[in-house]
């Protein structure tokens, strides 16, 4: 049966605020598709395996960042070794870093329309090519330690927002500036060996690792701005600055400047290993896991994720773009 499979997580921010958006969803795809609501993996497990089974020409996720990356790991397990469909983005979470760095900019029912207009008429539609990390057997595509998982802890605490976050980067900007505990805290350092690329190990002691495959983290840093350039190939990022030096170089990590940064050690890997002398909690997109003392960073399967709009894309990103379509069936505008 093609058509385009939908998974929707009923535990999505915006999904509990908009209860209708399902139904909303529902009515746009209409015949040409099925909307599975979910609220536990286990739901997602059967949604694929049916949406597998159906043999649809693709798969659109709804919900924020954590659902985008666990339902991809559902996708891995019960697809195996065969290739997935192509996957569609629609943005329904707080900060939505995943979409916005493939270029999705519309909220999900307008992503969907636009996508299911060229569906329904045969138009092809533009695709770009992604690694996933894999992450001590986990997938996902931003890896965060040290910084990343005490900003996002107390984020968490207060509220998920885009008001929360922007307040409480405020607070921490503030107390650096007075060079107090919090801000201090925040920055402490991590001692570690690591080994990138299969290279000797080396003694470090970064208060932030990051590995992406994405160029956005929240609030818009642009982070990674050559995340997508290569296969196999993810941008990481080792901050070993102190206060004053990491609060003069928000503006140009906001930028998504690619040129470098003092106190910040930025390159593109193929694998690292990481050896902490305490075990640290990791976040893999936005989601926060519990401390590990060994982490074992390496690019995990290519995958392709759909662009229904116009976007503009990087001409290094442009590269690894491609088209999906026609599905064989004519429709009469």
């Amino acid at each position: 049966m093609p058509g385009i499979g939908v998974i929707s997580n009923a535990n999505a921010r915006l999904n509990k605020m908009s209860p209708l958006l399902k139904d909303s969803l529902n009515f746009i795809v209409g015949r040409r598709g099925e909307v599975v609501s979910t609220y536990t993996l286990e739901d997602v497990g059967q949604a694929v395996r049916d949406f597998k089974r159906y043999e649809v020409d693709m798969i659109a996720i709804s919900g924020g960042d954590g659902t985008i990356h666990r339902t991809i790991e559902g996708l891995l397990r019960e697809y195996g070794g065969d290739e997935l469909p192509p996957l569609l983005l629609l943005p329904s979470g707080t900060q939505n870093m995943i979409p916005r760095s493939f270029g999705i900019r519309n909220n999900s029912i307008a992503t969907m329309l636009l996508a299911l207009t060229r569906y329904k008429h045969n138009i092809p539609m533009r695709i770009i090519r992604r690694n996933l990390l894999r992450v001590n057997g986990h997938h996902a595509f931003f890896f965060g330690v040290g910084v990343p998982t005490r900003y996002l802890r107390a984020h968490y605490a207060r509220g998920t927002s885009h008001w929360h976050a922007a307040t409480l980067l405020g607070i921490y900007i503030l107390e650096g500036l007075r060079n107090g505990v919090k801000a201090q805290r925040l920055l402490a350092p991590m001692k570690m060996r690591v080994s990138m690329d299969g290279a000797p190990e080396v003694e470090m002691a970064p208060s932030a690792v990051f590995c992406s495959f994405t160029e956005e983290i929240a609030l818009h840093f642009k982070l990674f701005p050559r995340a997508g350039w290569q296969k196999d190939r993810f941008e990481t990022l080792f901050t070993m600055s102190n206060i004053g030096a990491t609060i003069a170089s928000l503006p140009f990590l906001w930028w998504g400047t690619t040129t470098r940064v003092p106190q910040m050690k930025r390159t593109m890997l193929g694998s690292i290993r990481m050896a902490l002398e305490i075990p640290e909690p990791f976040t893999l997109d936005g989601d926060l896991y519990d401390p590990v003392a060994t982490y074992d960073i390496s690019p995990g399967p290519e995958l392709s994720f759909v662009l229904p709009g116009v976007t503009r894309l990087d001409p290094s990103v442009e590269a690894r773009a491609g088209r999906i379509g026609p599905w064989g069936s004519n429709f009469i505008v």
